[in-house]
């Protein structure tokens, strides 16, 4: 499955995230919203990382932000975060710069996603 092909927000993995939580639906959406409100803060250093060459760096964050979509249900995020970490590893630099446009704008369309259709859904 192509990352386009994967839906922004897997509502699944959300209601296993809140199973998790023993069912604890407002603490799962707070979790969740602490996802939201780290979002431009996760990119802004994988940005300066990569910008800079710092790779260790770049990668210490691109970690961070595919583990976090992952738990969250952010299919496409994941994904993306998960092909930059194989860029890194092949230490290709240019090639990680190119990607962040599509990362961020993957970013801010699933942060949106999960306000309207998890955070503020009633």
């Amino acid at each position: 499955m192509t990352v386009t092909m994967m839906p922004l927000v897997c509502t699944e993995t959300l209601h296993t995230l809140e199973e998790s939580l023993n069912g604890e639906t407002a603490l799962c959406r707070s979790f969740v919203c602490r996802f939201i409100d780290m979002w431009p803060e996760r990119f802004r250093r994988i940005h300066q990382a990569v910008k800079a060459g710092h790779l260790d760096n770049a990668m210490d964050a691109a970690l961070s932000l595919r583990s976090s979509s992952m738990m969250v249900g952010a299919a496409q995020l994941g994904e993306l975060a998960s092909d930059l970490v194989r860029t890194l590893e092949s230490g290709c630099n240019v090639n990680a710069a190119r990607q962040l446009r599509v990362l961020r704008q993957c970013g801010n369309l699933t942060a949106a996603q999960l306000t309207s259709s998890y955070v503020n859904a009633a």
